[in-house]
């Protein structure tokens, strides 16, 4: 077995933000190999809007994990800010950068910068390529339906060709997108086992009918809780994963894979879904993604409303001590 890659998602929202750096540099300590941050907008104590300017602040406190987005949204963005954003948080890292994009879906925050929501695929394909075009290319000349640009990017990132472009999202066209227009797909936590599976296969047969190669790196962010006992771990997933699930997708707003049916019943959730257990049960799970899904780089998920900053502290301990060596 390859080594697994193992990261995660710190807490993140409200005035947070110093919990976030004590366990981003705790878990670069005990061997953690990438941090990654969310974006949501107008959520209290939980989502930051800013992902790279967080990033930012942990490139200046650590000096060998990845720092990536899972996700940044693609429609709040001019593409050259965006390019210029990235290439400067490479810059600033050292060349540690990952820029994961999807499209966005949540009508709130598409109210809240005035964005329309129905043109954001056609936007996003224009995105990209300008993104690609500045990091890679002296100048960049592009006239579009939604963008024109004229110029050049400086400074460079620091990668070569550029930083990794990750896409992630579901549905046909995505996965289209992430085969032609992107270096990898990056598929979200909301998603059991076989959606996945199916997910990887439409992606690989997408990058055979472009010509590409597949990726060398099978990334999977999935929600994870654990704790000494599964007893415990699952006593904390009700109490914090499941008050979370009910309130963003039980309620007005309804998930493509979360039906309101299933967002209440833990069992349900949980099933090829989240990895929640003590160290045993938790190895057990992460191995049936390596061997089913191929999963080389597995993000952690780790703060739902009110989880406790010390209970995360402990857990990336736990990963680290109980985990890790198994897969290593």
């Amino acid at each position: 077995m390859a080594r697994l890659k193992l990261g995660f998602i710190p807490i993140e929202g409200g005035h947070y933000y110093r919990e976030a750096l004590e366990e981003v540099t705790r878990a670069e300590d005990l061997g953690f190999d990438s941090v990654w941050m969310e974006e949501h907008h107008s959520v209290a104590n939980h989502y930051w809007p800013s992902p790279f300017t967080v990033l930012a602040g942990f490139a200046t406190r650590t000096s060998r994990v990845t720092l990536g987005t899972d996700i940044a949204v693609a429609a709040f963005y001019h593409p050259v800010r965006l390019a210029e954003d990235v290439a400067l948080l490479d810059v600033m890292s050292g060349g540690r950068a990952v820029l994961g994009i999807a499209l966005g879906y949540k009508p709130d925050e598409f109210a809240l910068y005035g964005v329309d929501l129905a043109r954001r695929g056609a936007r996003f394909e224009e995105q990209l390529e300008i993104v690609r075009g500045l990091w890679t290319r002296d100048r960049v000349s592009f006239k579009g339906t939604y963008y024109t640009v004229e110029g050049r990017l400086e400074p460079r990132p620091v990668q070569t060709p550029h930083p990794p472009l990750w896409i992630g999202g579901w549905g046909d066209l995505t996965l289209r997108r992430a085969a032609t227009l992107g270096d990898n797909w990056i598929p979200g936590p909301t998603a059991d086992l076989a959606r996945l599976l199916a997910g990887k296969r439409q992606f690989l047969a997408n990058l055979v009918a472009a010509g590409r190669p597949a990726p060398q790196e099978w990334p999977l962010t999935r929600d994870l809780i654990i704790a000494d006992t599964d007893r415990r771990a699952r006593e904390l997933a009700e109490e914090h994963i499941m008050v979370a699930y009910r309130k963003e997708y039980a309620g007005g707003w309804r998930h493509p894979f979360i039906d309101a049916g299933i967002a209440t019943d833990l069992d349900k959730l949980m099933a090829d879904r989240f990895i929640i257990g003590g160290p045993d049960e938790c190895r057990r799970q992460i191995r049936r993604f390596v061997e089913q899904y191929g999963m080389t780089h597995l993000i952690c998920r780790t703060f739902f409303p009110g989880m406790p900053h010390a209970h995360i502290m402990r857990e990336i301990e736990l990963i680290a001590r109980e985990v890790m060596p198994a897969f290593r």
